[in-house]
């Protein structure tokens, strides 16, 4: 059941990252929802959930916008694997985790998706890469929070 809610949430994610609001961008840049959920789901289920996350947050995102699939994926699978792999180790209960791993991961998964489909130019990428990563770490909290929640009314043994 845990294996449909995700990909539920992860819907959601997308359609408010491609939807948000233009007075809440920042330079044009909003916050990498998809990606804070599929860090949410590492740190609350593990690596195979992480990665499930990741698959499906990487096709929704390029089945929505002009990218890359294989970046998406790469990026966002391996990600979600990682966090999930070093979730123990990382008190994954509290918020602050989550938020300072997306300040971590955004850069991280514009890298790998850097190496599919190159910008026209390093100043722009670097500019909004360098907004995302704060913005995606306040997006995390509340994104965290749902994940969560939805995951111990699932898999309450967690």
């Amino acid at each position: 059941m845990i294996y449909l809610a995700y990909p539920i949430l992860l819907t959601l994610a997308t359609a408010m990252e491609r939807t948000w609001p233009g007075w809440l961008l920042v330079r044009d840049q909003g916050p990498h929802l998809v990606l804070a959920t599929v860090i949410a789901i590492a740190l609350s289920a593990g690596p195979v959930a992480g990665c499930f996350g990741g698959l499906v947050g990487g096709v929704l995102l390029a089945g929505v916008e002009d990218a890359w699939m294989g970046g998406l994926l790469i990026g966002y699978m391996g990600l979600g694997i990682v966090i999930g792999l070093m979730r123990g180790q990382l008190l994954a209960e509290r918020v602050l985790v989550a938020s300072l791993v997306a300040v971590v991961a955004t850069p991280v998964a514009e890298l790998v998706r850097l190496v599919f489909a190159a910008p026209p130019g390093p100043g722009a990428w670097l500019l909004g890469t360098a907004i995302a990563a704060p913005y995606t770490a306040l997006a995390a909290a509340p994104v965290f929070a749902a994940v969560r929640a939805v995951t111990s009314l699932f898999m309450p043994e967690r």
